[in-house]
């Protein structure tokens, strides 16, 4: 019961700025999580390169892979493809650049996200600071329950902010190069589909 009451007094003493902190590590904590998801299920379901470049070759993909990038891409190519080589490189491109697109459409939230919680905990600072002034003006320096206040709320939104930030910038730095990962797996099977069609 204490940890309640230690937790419940931690966010009273952060002020109200503490609020949108938590409001702001919610969110990219659910993007974090829809993100790590799809990369999760891209990792353990597409098909190999080997695989997409022979159905190519064969217009014709075995089974069915629902939110999978590279057999998405080969299934609505064989779908769209034509005679003409300039139509089937536009259709390509366009399947390859919205699946890129799609897998890391959460990213710069994530980052931008990281990036406002330090700025809310500075403003924080600015405020517990203001508020520790104030009780210097009224009460002078000798009342020191009256300044730890404002020291309390300045510090506990600042450690609040940065506490946000740090693993949600490296959560995105990581998902970022998951998907680079990924987006090369793609060009790669972009290459070898122009590579056949020119022969």
């Amino acid at each position: 019961m204490q940890v309640f009451f230690d937790i419940f007094d931690y966010f009273y003493r952060g002020g109200p700025l503490l609020l949108p902190i938590i409001f702001v590590s919610l969110i990219m904590w659910v993007l974090i999580l829809l993100q790590l998801q799809t990369v999760l299920v891209v990792s353990r379901s597409d098909i190999s390169l080997d695989a997409a470049l022979t159905a190519v070759r064969k217009q014709a993909l075995s089974g069915n892979f629902p939110g999978v990038p590279l057999a998405q891409i080969v299934t609505r190519f064989i779908a769209g493809m034509g005679q003409v080589r300039a139509d089937n490189v536009s259709l390509l491109n366009v399947l390859v650049d919205r699946e890129s697109a799609r897998l890391g459409c959460y990213i710069n939230y994530i980052y931008a996200l990281a990036s406002i919680a330090p700025l809310l905990g500075l403003l924080g600072t600015v405020q517990g600071m203001i508020v520790t002034f104030d009780a210097i003006s009224v009460y002078g320096t000798g009342n020191p329950g009256a300044l730890a206040n404002g020291i309390a709320e300045a510090l506990i939104t600042t450690q609040s902010g940065l506490f946000v930030s740090i693993p949600g910038l490296f959560m995105a730095g990581f998902l970022r190069r998951r998907v680079l990962r990924i987006s090369q797996r793609l060009n790669e099977f972009r290459a070898g589909v122009m590579k056949g069609l020119e022969n």
